[in-house]
């Protein structure tokens, strides 16, 4: 009899070992996983603005773009206009008709300076409507950059939110942190469907419970839907 209790005891407590060297393995398995993923979860963060910013500069460049073609025609009418000013008086002052020759009759005067009269209000008309274009695209072009096409930068609150810490891990499911490799797959993505209020598989990804509440953490005012192949 204490031959067999002690093998028995020898047993248990060889079983105890094992159980407790393949708990430490999971542990320390799942613990390491669950680190890389959060390098990953920080990264994605930084990329997703890092990509949203380029194209926000994108965006800026075009108005920019824009507004400088409005601007450039507006100024080459602008030189237009001040030239034909010139010419205008010039012939009002040296080139007016009966100063190189004889003077011709008065209506025919008359019809002359009504005409460049005529002539200088459209081109002052011309000149203004010139500038104010170019000035009131250069002043939409600053409020769209300054008030509508602004660079999506996060917020430090953004920022503590994306990041984790080593200890977070803590917080997880006991299923997760010792989950045995292979033996005990991960859940497969899943999204909830509105109609039946079900789980029901997005892909055939298997993910662990972290990255579902990353999901539904970083992604809630989509209603934490999991990204499926189609989504942008």
């Amino acid at each position: 009899m204490p031959v067999i209790a002690t093998a028995a005891a020898t047993a248990a407590a060889e079983a105890t070992a094992a159980a407790s060297a393949a708990a430490k393995a999971a542990f320390g398995y799942n613990r390491a996983n669950y680190m890389f993923d959060q390098g990953l979860r920080f990264a994605r963060f930084n990329t997703g603005y890092s990509m949203a910013m380029a194209q926000t500069s994108q965006y800026r460049e075009d108005i920019s773009d824009l507004t400088e073609l409005t601007v450039t025609k507006a100024d080459t009418y602008h030189t237009v206009g001040t030239i034909c000013f010139v010419l205008n008086f010039q012939l009002i002052m040296a080139g007016r008709l009966g100063v190189h020759g004889p003077a011709p009759p008065g209506w025919i005067l008359g019809i002359y300076w009504t005409n460049i009269c005529a002539a200088l209000t459209f081109l002052v008309m011309f000149t203004w409507m010139a500038m104010h274009a170019g000035a009131r695209a250069t002043a939409g072009a600053a409020y769209m950059r300054t008030r509508s096409v602004r660079l999506p930068i996060p917020t430090p609150q953004m920022l503590d939110q994306a990041r984790k810490t080593g200890n977070s891990f803590e917080k997880e499911r006991i299923a997760d942190m010792f989950r045995i490799p292979f033996a005990m797959p991960a859940a497969k993505e899943s999204v909830e469907n509105p109609e039946t209020g079900d789980r029901e598989a997005a892909s055939d990804r298997r993910m662990p419970k972290w990255y579902h509440d990353e999901v539904a953490e970083l992604r809630k005012d989509e209603g934490g839907a999991a990204p499926s192949p189609t989504s942008v």
